[in-house]
């Protein structure tokens, strides 16, 4: 699951203007060997590519949680979002339906991305 999901987010990229010092996490995943992977958003921008609403650049880090020893992947990862019908993020040439309507948070890290990303907060 790990290995699969590190593949998924090195070809992915997301919530400023502007590049972001502390990148804003949307997807964390948790494994049994104490390791935590979370995926960011560095930068996300109007896109340029027609159907789509956001040009968006993730981040990689992983976490040993006994150790506290953090992994920064030094790669920025792009993905484009389409907020309205049909939703979808784009990663490496497949577009991904998102379900818009009663599904849960944390279910898929692109379901969370075009939450992050199209979701207005709450406050």
């Amino acid at each position: 699951m790990r290995n699969l999901l590190l593949a998924l987010a090195a070809s992915v990229s997301f919530l400023s203007n502007a590049v972001a010092a502390d990148p804003v996490v949307f997807h964390t995943a948790h494994f049994q060997d104490d390791i935590v992977i979370s995926l960011g958003v560095v930068s996300n921008h109007a896109a340029e590519r027609l159907g789509y609403d956001f040009d968006v650049t993730i981040s990689l880090s992983q976490k040993h949680a006994a150790s506290d020893d953090i992994y920064r992947d030094p790669a920025r990862h792009k993905a484009l979002v389409k907020c309205g019908d049909p939703a979808k993020v784009y990663v490496r040439g497949i577009d991904y339906p998102i379900p818009t309507s009663g599904a849960v948070n944390g279910a898929d890290w692109k379901d969370d991305l075009w939450r992050a990303v199209c979701t207005p907060p709450v406050s």
